[in-house]
């Protein structure tokens, strides 16, 4: 078998002729057979197995799904020590935004699969052939708990598979096999640090196993330990340091990989016509740790008066905008605040890559107490710390203030009191679990304080994860019914449970009805115990508003399964396959946050309500392969395969679900085979999406009433709909939206009904004679999934373009769902855009994945090469299905709706030359450009308002070379000492701006780091 890929987009010819040639080269080379992926024999070379996507034993190139294997080898040859970096560089995986080293966020710790870029929940992760465990309300599999060291394969199947694995299959089954039956022992140590920051990473394993009673059984143990230090931004420095964000620069000063200096506010080629020039500009955050005062009368405006433009006169702020007021580091001094020269640099605190430090013990073992009773039993056990950090906490909403408030001049004193009299009635200020009133000439005014509390400390999120799985059960051959019918019997029967607790502590978050009463006088008159005004935060007031919150989950997943294989009876062109069995399953879990979370007190973490509740699944399954002809011309070949699987879910929304799936398998000569498949898949919703209580979010976007909005977009039928949802005519398309990051509730729904997916393959295998050590394959894919289970919308950007870009109907429910502040139409807390989970949405996608082995005697050696890749012609989101026209076509971009760069092309190839003692390999990875999908997603819809390519501010992120050396030794008998070089020639990311806020570019899909350097020895005896 060869392995498969994939991926998004339109087509590089490039890309097209490169993979070509790659094909054309090794094909040119014919040399004896030969193979080192134990899934991919040739038939009649070995005895059959069970590969991945089926449970009927063939051999591996017998079958109509593509299946692609990852052999042990590559966890060497890359340095790889957690498994998410072996799969993240493969092809058919779009690397998730939110695992893996480089998510900095809470709660986080965890890497997860990410099949075809459909998300982490709609794949399964088996190992052994067995669900694994799974952390937290959305079920998933954490692969930082499946042990690299013992991998002796991965194979994965690309496409729906829920009629032989169950639940959750829509884009495919990953399955690592791990080493079970192990004799002696080996020890593995391994080093690596990185050109950027010289960090390290340290790992050890040791594997010990023995047989007893003659052979018939097995105990295999294994242990391991990683330790990863952390990288901030500030640490790695360069383009990482400043948060960067696109804008109008001053000409020459800015580079792709650096802030230039702030031209004006223009946008677009409004910026070019002014003499400006579009590049990166230092952004961040509106809070900030002097202070930004904000949300009050400008001076000399309609909403202001004689007294107060007096008073800001006499305070110096005559010139202020709605940027706001700002302190000097004493505060004492007071000047208007300046946009964005103002902005609080998020970069230097926030780690790139987060620590981590784990320990991980398995064990495997089974006694044959005959050919028809084997015992087995697996155990695992893993303590997983991570850490997050994040910039210091922050806070920007309306607060009241005393007038007489000590720490401020007598001329702000004024301006406060000038506040007090010109307010209207009775004005109620929310701060958490507080609230308070105030009321014309009562002593009291209120402004949107937006601060930055950095002297209580960076935020910091200690996360610790035991995992704890045991799997038992017996398997064993039941031999034949008789000679003709039922032979080859053999069955599995087992029981596995598995519990996953977390804790994690969140320090130096703030309080926000701490901060009210803090800055207000106390009993007496005393002064306030908060002077929030410059960088004036001493020790008590620190400790008087900081926060310390703990959150725990637990998950629990029970299977107890069993299955039958065999032979039913024997047709002209072979034997008729099958197997069927019956499954029960039961996943829980349990979310609970810490009390001030829940209350929403705290600012500086997400807040989050309990969370709590299961699903539970009876099914029965089989599955059958029928061999129609063989030996006739133009059939050497020829099988059918079939299979089913109805599902009985304790849920009212998902009730009875049936899966099935059908394939052909033609072999019109020994040298080619062609092969299709259609399958039915379903995924019913995780305890996460069905009873998640609400949670706040702030998210990334652009707020289609404020200035980021795109000049051409700002249209009259915006201008309506964003005056009917609440912004005030002289606002729209200003500077509304102080900061990009918007606060956002999700939350969980009961009804929820299932996801539906249809998958259609179709491929051809060449294994041609003439060429006995050339192995190739070329499969079509097509992947459409109904009733997406997701936040509106799609989430916080769709929900607010097809408010004001598309339907534009402030009564439509998505408009519904911005909530803003009446006062000055910001989106900010406590005015959060609610986005709950719906079946709402469609996925689809498709392409090519293309596929070669080949290898060829050299110089005392074997020279072997591999090619895998992926051309993705369509991946398409639709937001709302009842709206079937609206549709964000993503293939080959990256941005705030598409996401993570989906790039038109993906592959890696490798060529290794083994010469007894000594290999060496060279690795190629290709990650194709993407375009911004500002620009993608309005062209492709045809809008007449898309923005030109030139008005975008480095709207094409360039395809990525990336080479990967490295090189074994055995020196000795059982030892062995490896090392290499991944990123070769020190390539540094491509940068972005405002589309990706969190470190300037994608670091789950670029490398980060510069070059990787690592080195290891392996020890067996």
């Amino acid at each position: 078998m060869i392995r498969m890929i994939s991926r998004h987009g339109l087509l590089s010819t490039t890309s097209v002729a490169a993979a070509c040639l790659t094909l054309l080269a090794t094909a040119a080379q014919a040399q004896e057979a030969q193979t080192d992926q134990p899934a991919v024999q040739q038939s009649g070379e070995s005895e059959p197995i069970v590969v991945t996507g089926s449970r009927i034993k063939r051999d591996g190139f017998d079958a109509s799904t593509p299946v692609s294997v990852v052999g042990a080898e590559e966890v060497t040859r890359t340095g790889t020590v957690n498994v998410e970096e072996l799969l993240s560089e493969t092809p058919q995986f779009v690397p998730s935004t939110n695992g893996g080293a480089s998510s900095n966020t809470v709660p986080g710790g965890t890497a997860d699969v990410n099949l075809r870029g459909f998300g982490n929940t709609r794949n399964l992760v088996l190992v052994n052939g067995r669900r694994f465990a799974i952390f937290g309300p959305e079920q998933v599999t954490d692969i930082n708990t499946i042990p690299a060291a013992l991998i002796e394969r991965t194979e994965v199947v690309t496409g729906g598979s829920s009629a032989v694995y169950g639940s959750d299959a829509i884009t495919g089954v990953v399955n690592f096999i791990l080493r079970q039956d192990f004799e002696g022992v080996e020890a593995r140590a391994q080093y690596r640090t990185d050109a950027a920051t010289w960090t390290p990473v340290y790992s050890a394993d040791l594997t010990l196993g023995t047989n007893f009673s003659d052979g018939r059984g097995n105990v295999t143990v294994s242990a391991g330990y990683l330790k990863r230090k952390g990288i901030t931004r500030g640490e790695r420095g360069a383009w990482a340091f400043d948060s960067l964000e696109d804008g109008c620069i001053v000409p020459g000063s800015g580079s792709p990989n650096g802030a230039g200096t702030s031209f004006s506010s223009a946008t677009g080629a409004a910026c070019t016509a002014a003499g400006g020039e579009l590049g990166f500009r230092a952004g961040g955050s509106g809070d900030i740790p002097t202070g930004r005062f904000s949300g009050i009368p400008l001076p000399g405006s309609a909403q202001s008066n004689a007294g107060l433009n007096a008073a800001y006169a006499g305070a110096g702020l005559t010139g202020m905008g709605s940027f706001g007021f700002t302190f000097d580091e004493a505060g004492s001094a007071v000047r208007p605040a300046v946009d964005p020269a103002d902005r609080f640099n998020l970069g230097p605190d926030n780690y790139l890559i987060i620590p981590q430090e784990r320990w991980m013990i398995n064990s495997f073992g089974h006694y044959d107490f005959n050919d028809a009773l084997t015992g087995y039993v697996e155990l695992h056990f893993s303590n997983n710390r991570v850490n997050a950090r994040l910039a210091p906490s922050n806070l920007g909403v309306p607060t009241l203030f005393d007038v007489n408030n000590p720490y401020l001049t007598p001329a702000m004193q004024e301006v406060l009191r000038q506040l007090d009299l010109r307010e209207t009635g009775t004005t109620t200020v929310s701060a958490g679990s507080a609230s308070y009133t105030t009321t014309p000439g009562d002593g009291r005014a209120v402004l949107t304080a937006g601060k930055r509390y950095s002297e209580v400390g960076p935020r910091m999120a200690d996360m610790r994860r035991n995992v704890f799985r045991v799997a038992t059960g017996f398997r064993g051959d039941l031999g034949s019914a008789s000679e003709n019918f039922l032979t080859d019997l053999s069955y599995d029967v087992y029981y596995s449970y598995a519990r996953s607790e977390e804790t994690t502590i969140l320090r130096n978050a703030i309080s926000r009805s701490r901060i009210q009463a803090s800055v207000l006088r106390g009993a007496g008159g005393a002064a306030p115990v908060c002077n929030i005004f410059g960088l004036s935060i001493d020790d008590a007031c620190a400790n008087a508003i900081r926060v310390t919150a703990t959150n725990t989950t637990v998950a629990e997943m029970q299977v107890a399964s069993g299955n039958i294989s065999g032979n039913l009876f024997r047709l002209p062109a072979g034997q008729v396959g099958f197997s069927a069995g019956v499954e029960w399953r039961r996943t829980e879990a349990v979310f609970t946050p810490d009390s001030f979370l829940a209350s929403g007190d705290v600012a500086g973490f997400n807040p989050g309500l309990p969370t709590g509740g299961s699903v539970s699944a009876k099914e029965v399954f089989g599955e059958v392969r029928v061999p129609l002809i063989h030996n006739t011309p133009m059939i050497d070949s020829l099988v059918v395969n079939g299979a089913f699987r109805y599902s009985d879910y304790d849920l009212e929304g998902v009730g009875g679900q049936w899966t099935y799936l059908g394939g052909l398998e033609w072999r019109p000569v020994r040298d080619v085979t062609f092969r299709g498949q259609y399958q039915r898949a379903i995924r019913a919703p995780n305890v996460g999406e069905l009873y998640g209580g609400t949670r706040r979010s702030f998210e990334s976007a652009i707020d289609p009433c404020s200035d980021r909005q795109p000049a051409a977009q700002r249209t009259d039928a915006v201008r309506a709909v964003c005056a009917a949802t609440g912004v005030p005519a002289g606002n729209i398309f200003g500077a509304i939206q102080p900061n990009t990051i918007i606060p956002t509730d999700f939350g969980g729904n009961p009804n929820l009904g299932p996801e539906k997916s249809d998958t259609w393959t179709a491929g051809v295998v060449f294994t041609p004679s003439f060429l006995p050590r050339f192995r190739a394959s070329v499969d079509y894919f097509n992947i459409e999934l109904e009733g997406a289970i997701a936040a509106l919308g799609g989430g916080l950007s769709n929900t607010l373009n097809l408010c004001y870009n598309v339907i534009q109907d402030a009564g439509s429910e998505f408009c519904r769902a911005v909530q803003r502040d009446p006062a000055n139409g910001e989106i900010r807390d406590p005015f959060a855009v609610q986005v709950r989970n719906a079946n709402t949405g469609a996925l689809k996608t498709s392409g090519i994945d293309i596929a070669a082995r080949y290898s060829v005697p050299l110089g005392g050696g074997n020279l072997s090469f591999a090619t895998d890749w992926t051309y993705t012609y369509e991946f398409t989101l639709t937001p709302l299905q009842a709206m079937p026209d609206i549709k964000n076509y993503c293939a080959g971009s990256f941005g705030s709706t598409c996401g993570e760069p989906l790039p038109n092309w993906r592959g890696n190839s490798r060529i290794t030359w083994d010469a007894g003692d000594f290999s060496a390999s060279l690795r190629h990875r290709y990650i194709g450009s993407v375009t911004n999908d500002r620009y993608i997603l309005p062209t492709r819809a045809g809008s007449a308002t898309a923005p030109a390519l030139n008005t975008l501010v480095y709207p094409v992120l360039k395809a990525q070379h990336y080479f990967d050396l490295s090189l074994s030794y055995d020196f000795a008998k059982g030892m062995q000492i490896y090392g290499g070089v991944n990123n070769l020639t020190g390539n540094e990311p491509p940068i972005v701006g405002s589309p990706q806020i969190r470190s300037n570019t994608y670091p789950a899909t670029y490398d980060v780091l510069r070059q990787e350097f690592y080195i290891g020895a392996v020890l067996k005896f």
